[in-house]
């Protein structure tokens, strides 16, 4: 009997316990709903009787703490903390806590004055500076944050623990010569912090004075034996376009690391890939030279090829005016295209059925297209792709780029062959896929079979991901709504399809017969449009403006006004040389119509003219 009494005894306080831990939680969640709703003058009387309930529980004391914050009671909050310190002497948080909320109530020196004498008291260890430094960092006091970590970094053993702080400070307060010596000692230390350290220093050497001063201090670490600072000063003198002390800092690279001109390659790609491409054929062509052996010298040739195509297609390029939305081909005069020709051709021969020779192919029949206008000589180039290299990507670009070959040349069947083979090949990328599957809807609609064009968007229109779902959105939105008028749907097709030809004339009597229409459903506004747009590609500037001021003056009717007003500042600005009337024009955009896809363009172009005009 007496052993069952002593149990009952012994469990009674436990469920009491239990039921009292059970309403401490219960009130504490309703606090906590009451914080997450901003009442925190509800909340406040739970916390305070539970913290009285459990002094002990530091959960409480922080929650109420954030409380009487939130509520700017900060003495309140200043005697809980002394209040906890009483108990706790030792908890150096508890010390960072005090001084924030001396410092959010105003007292500044208050607040610094005891986390100097908490470190001071405490023992002198990197984590206590640490913990004081990020309570000054948390209330954005840089300055102290620094002052902090830089006596943590004085008796520490290991200076890196505090560098990487250090020099995010210094980088925030734009102290960046500091940041730079921070990040120096980093990599001093670990080479194998040379990534993430070039990362943090090219964030901010865009800054004002920041690139000056970066480069003085990296010079200074270069003289050392890691190889790192001279990787990072490579970086620091392209962003200055220092190319050829890049250039000579790189050649130092390749002799130490004696790797056959792998960084020389890497510099020289990324010249390329920065458009940068009169330094990259330098570096390639001396590359190829001292490494004719190289692993890597497909690869180095095949770039070399490429940036001596991209610089005849720089030049090429100045001459286009690539304002306007329609222009006549450019014949393309450069004495260069041979010895491109060659070295594409060298490539594919050395190293046939790669990938580096593949894309040689394309790239030949890129030039017979589009210098010499040789489609037939194009297609007998790109048949070796076709044979021999059937799944690869260049394959799928050379049916893209012969599908519009066939497409100007107005040979319909030929063109959709083509994109035909590019769309039932589901190795091919399906961005390619996608691009074929629009190209052979407009072709089908050029045939005047629009139900069967309709079949080939559904596809594209139901992935709003892929690069051609606007076109194809539009395309489909114009036929779905001009389906009652075929004949005008036909006219306009005949249209689109004589544009492609670059017959800008023939296609300008299309889009005006379609344009009379008294409908001005969305196939009229369009073809209105095109109607400007075919007379600015046959420079008759003077009838395009009057035909896009109308368009313009359409607001609520045409939904293509803004885009003919942001084409008719460009007759302006480009056509017709006259800029304070191109300013006029944009800023008219800007005003009426804010929500225009053209507004962040018409904004640029502004501050462009603007700032020749008040220089010129």
């Amino acid at each position: 009997m007496r052993k069952k009494l002593f149990v009952i005894f012994i469990v009674l306080p436990i469920i009491v316990f239990a039921q009292t831990a059970d309403e401490l939680n219960t009130q504490y969640m309703l606090a906590q709903n009451y914080i997450q709703e901003a009442q925190f003058e509800k909340a406040l009387p739970i916390l305070v009787n539970l913290y009285h309930s459990q002094p002990s529980n530091y959960e409480y004391f922080q929650t109420l703490n954030q409380t009487y914050i939130q509520l700017k009671n900060y003495d309140a909050s200043i005697a809980l903390i002394e209040d906890k310190i009483a108990y706790l002497p030792g908890d150096i948080n508890l010390v960072g806590l005090l001084g924030t909320s001396y410092y959010l109530k105003g007292n500044d020196n208050r607040a610094f004055e005891i986390w100097d004498n908490a470190l001071k008291k405490f023992p002198k260890s990197e984590v206590n500076y640490r913990i004081i430094a990020n309570y000054a960092l948390q209330l954005r006091a840089f300055d102290k944050a620094i002052e902090y970590l830089k006596d943590g970094e004085a008796i520490s053993q290991n200076p890196q623990f505090f560098a990487y702080d250090l020099a995010n400070l210094y980088s925030i307060t734009m102290r960046y010569k500091e940041a730079t010596e921070q990040y120096c000692l980093i990599l001093s230390q670990d080479p194998n912090q040379l990534s993430s350290v070039q990362s943090k220093i090219l964030g901010y050497v865009n800054k004002p004075g920041a690139l000056t001063q970066s480069i003085d201090v990296v010079k200074k670490y270069d003289s050392s034996k890691e190889i790192g600072f001279k990787y990072i000063l490579t970086r620091l003198y392209v962003e200055a376009k220092n190319y050829d002390k890049a250039y000579d800092l790189y050649k130092e690279i390749d002799s130490f690391q004696n790797n056959q001109g792998a960084d020389l390659y890497n510099f020289g790609k990324f010249l390329y890939d920065e458009k940068i491409y009169k330094m990259a054929e330098k570096v390639l062509k001396d590359l190829i030279n001292k490494y004719p052996g190289s692993p890597l010298i497909s690869y180095v040739k095949l770039q070399y090829a490429k940036t001596l195509d991209a610089i005849v297609e720089e030049e090429n390029n100045a001459q286009v005016p690539a304002w306007k939305t329609y222009y006549a081909p450019i014949k393309n005069n450069s004495s260069n295209v041979g010895k491109i020709v060659d070295a594409y051709n060298e490539i594919e021969k050395i190293y046939p059925h790669s990938e580096a020779a593949n894309e040689a192919l394309l790239r030949i029949g890129e030039i017979k297209l589009n210098t010499y206008d040789d489609l037939a000589g194009a297609k007998d180039i790109y048949q070796e792709l076709f044979t021999n290299a059937p799944f690869s990507v260049f394959t799928a670009e050379a049916y893209e780029e012969l599908g519009n070959g066939y497409l100007i040349k107005g040979d319909l069947i030929s063109a959709q062959n083509c994109f035909q083979k590019i769309a039932d090949n589901g190795r091919f990328p399906e961005d390619k896929r996608n691009y074929a599957a629009y190209e052979l809807a407009r072709i089908t609609m050029y045939s005047g079979n629009f139900p069967k064009a309709k079949d080939y968007l559904k596809a594209i229109t139901n992935d709003p991901k892929n690069s051609s779902a606007n076109d194809a959105i539009e395309l489909s939105l114009l036929m779905n709504t001009a389906q009652n008028d075929s004949s005008n749907l036909m006219t306009f097709a005949a249209g689109e399809f004589l544009t492609d030809q670059k017959k800008f004339n023939e296609a300008l009597e299309k889009y005006k017969i379609v344009s009379r229409d008294p409908l001005k459903l969305m196939l009229q506004n369009i073809a209105e449009l095109r109607v400007a747009e075919m007379e600015i590609a046959l420079n008759n500037y003077d009838s395009a403006s009057v035909q896009l001021q109308r368009i313009a003056g359409e607001k609520d009717a045409n939904i293509y006004a803004d885009k003919a007003l942001y084409l008719l500042a460009k007759i302006y600005q480009f056509g017709l040389n006259n800029k304070p009337k191109a300013i006029e024009t944009y800023e008219s955009l800007l005003a009426n119509f804010p929500n225009s896809l053209y507004l962040d363009a018409a904004r640029s172009e502004i501050l462009k003219l603007k700032d020749v005009v008040n220089n010129g």
